[in-house]
Protein backbone atom coordinates (compact mmCIF):
# COMPACT_ATOMS: atom_id res chain seq x y z
CA UNK A 1 0.00 0.00 0.00
CA UNK A 2 1.07 3.70 -0.77
CA UNK A 3 1.46 6.11 1.74
CA UNK A 4 0.23 9.64 1.38
CA UNK A 5 3.00 11.10 3.57
CA UNK A 6 6.26 9.74 2.93
CA UNK A 7 7.98 12.63 4.22
CA UNK A 8 6.63 12.07 8.08
CA UNK A 9 6.85 7.94 7.59
CA UNK A 10 10.99 8.51 6.84
CA UNK A 11 10.52 10.98 10.33
CA UNK A 12 9.04 8.01 11.67
CA UNK A 13 11.81 5.56 10.92
CA UNK A 14 14.60 8.30 11.61
CA UNK A 15 12.97 8.39 15.40
CA UNK A 16 12.49 4.54 15.46
CA UNK A 17 16.60 4.26 14.29
CA UNK A 18 17.83 6.58 17.93
CA UNK A 19 14.91 5.10 20.03
CA UNK A 20 16.28 1.37 18.86
CA UNK A 21 19.93 2.50 19.14
CA UNK A 22 22.21 2.34 21.99
CA UNK A 23 22.27 5.31 24.94
CA UNK A 24 25.10 7.71 23.15
CA UNK A 25 27.77 9.60 25.00
CA UNK A 26 26.08 12.05 27.17
CA UNK A 27 27.59 15.87 27.07
CA UNK A 28 28.25 17.05 31.17
CA UNK A 29 24.50 18.05 31.38
CA UNK A 30 23.15 14.22 30.87
CA UNK A 31 21.79 15.37 27.05
CA UNK A 32 22.07 13.10 23.73
CA UNK A 33 24.15 15.02 21.41
CA UNK A 34 23.59 13.40 18.42
CA UNK A 35 21.86 14.58 15.22
CA UNK A 36 18.79 13.80 15.32
CA UNK A 37 18.56 13.49 19.24
CA UNK A 38 16.23 11.81 21.54
CA UNK A 39 14.57 14.93 22.51
CA UNK A 40 13.47 15.11 18.60
CA UNK A 41 13.13 11.68 18.20
CA UNK A 42 10.11 11.65 20.72
CA UNK A 43 8.73 14.88 18.82
CA UNK A 44 8.94 13.02 15.60
CA UNK A 45 7.81 9.86 17.31
CA UNK A 46 4.76 11.02 19.56
CA UNK A 47 3.69 14.82 19.60
CA UNK A 48 3.94 15.24 15.61
CA UNK A 49 2.25 11.92 14.74
CA UNK A 50 -0.32 12.40 18.18
CA UNK A 51 -0.52 8.39 18.57
CA UNK A 52 -0.25 9.59 22.58
CA UNK A 53 -3.54 10.81 21.98
CA UNK A 54 -5.17 8.62 19.18
CA UNK A 55 -4.39 5.01 18.02
CA UNK A 56 -1.46 4.65 15.36
CA UNK A 57 -4.57 2.47 13.26
CA UNK A 58 -5.53 5.83 12.42
CA UNK A 59 -2.48 6.78 10.40
CA UNK A 60 -2.73 3.59 8.20
CA UNK A 61 -2.64 4.95 4.82
CA UNK A 62 -1.30 8.23 5.75
CA UNK A 63 2.07 7.31 7.83
CA UNK A 64 1.23 3.38 8.53
CA UNK A 65 0.97 0.71 5.58
CA UNK A 66 -1.37 -2.11 7.59
CA UNK A 67 -2.61 -2.69 10.86
CA UNK A 68 0.70 -4.72 11.75
CA UNK A 69 2.71 -1.24 11.50
CA UNK A 70 -0.23 -0.31 13.69
CA UNK A 71 0.31 -2.82 16.35
CA UNK A 72 4.50 -2.49 16.10
CA UNK A 73 4.19 1.10 16.38
CA UNK A 74 1.34 1.24 18.99
CA UNK A 75 3.67 -0.76 21.39
CA UNK A 76 6.86 1.89 21.17
CA UNK A 77 4.26 4.67 22.12
CA UNK A 78 3.13 2.62 24.87
CA UNK A 79 6.66 1.85 26.34
CA UNK A 80 8.07 5.77 25.40
CA UNK A 81 4.74 7.16 27.22
CA UNK A 82 5.40 4.81 30.23
CA UNK A 83 9.13 6.06 30.76
CA UNK A 84 7.80 9.79 29.83
CA UNK A 85 5.28 9.47 32.71
CA UNK A 86 8.15 8.22 35.51
CA UNK A 87 10.70 10.41 34.21
CA UNK A 88 8.51 13.54 33.26
CA UNK A 89 9.25 15.60 29.78
CA UNK A 90 12.10 17.94 31.25
CA UNK A 91 14.30 15.24 32.78
CA UNK A 92 17.58 14.67 31.26
CA UNK A 93 17.92 12.11 28.58
CA UNK A 94 20.51 10.61 30.92
CA UNK A 95 17.31 9.72 33.55
CA UNK A 96 15.48 8.90 30.21
CA UNK A 97 18.02 6.17 29.16
CA UNK A 98 19.13 4.81 32.80
CA UNK A 99 15.24 4.21 33.31
CA UNK A 100 14.27 0.74 34.06
CA UNK A 101 11.99 1.05 31.16
CA UNK A 102 14.43 2.18 28.47
CA UNK A 103 15.24 -1.54 27.45
CA UNK A 104 12.05 -2.53 26.49
CA UNK A 105 11.72 0.80 24.75
CA UNK A 106 14.57 0.04 22.39
CA UNK A 107 13.73 -3.50 22.20
CA UNK A 108 10.41 -2.69 20.91
CA UNK A 109 11.74 0.06 18.45
CA UNK A 110 14.22 -2.59 16.92
CA UNK A 111 11.02 -4.41 16.02
CA UNK A 112 8.79 -1.76 14.92
CA UNK A 113 12.30 -0.19 12.37
CA UNK A 114 12.93 -3.34 11.36
CA UNK A 115 9.49 -4.49 9.41
CA UNK A 116 8.32 -0.81 8.82
CA UNK A 117 11.81 -0.64 6.89
CA UNK A 118 11.37 -3.22 4.77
Amino acid sequence: MDIAWPGQREDVLVALEVLAAEPPVLDDAGRDTRWPDLTNAIHWFVDDTGWDQQDPATSIGTILRNEHEADLVRDVVAAVVAVSDRQGATSSDAAWFADGGWCEVRRLATDALTFLAR
